[in-house]
């Protein structure tokens, strides 16, 4: 993923989040003990969510730098003076 994409996409599971957990708590039919719980439960869902796309995105990047260090240089050339 692109950084640009990244973040956008981090901007709009932010956003998302917190438009829902809005929704929920404005329009639940549950007690507030209830909607309490579920909120909870949905922002620890979330939280897990990110941490998982972080530790992918780190696997990623550590695959890209392996690959990338083990591209031989090329040999210097020896200098005639």
């Amino acid at each position: 993923m692109k950084p640009n994409r990244f973040v956008a996409f981090l901007t709009g599971l932010l956003s998302g989040s917190l438009v829902g957990a809005a929704v929920v708590f404005l329009l639940a039919p549950q007690s507030g003990m209830q909607t309490r719980q579920l909120l909870t439960s949905k922002v620890n869902e979330i939280i897990d969510s990110g941490k998982q796309a972080i530790s992918e995105r780190r696997q990623e990047l550590r695959g890209q730098y392996q690959a990338a260090i083990q591209i031989p240089m090329p040999a210097e050339e020896p200098r005639v003076d």
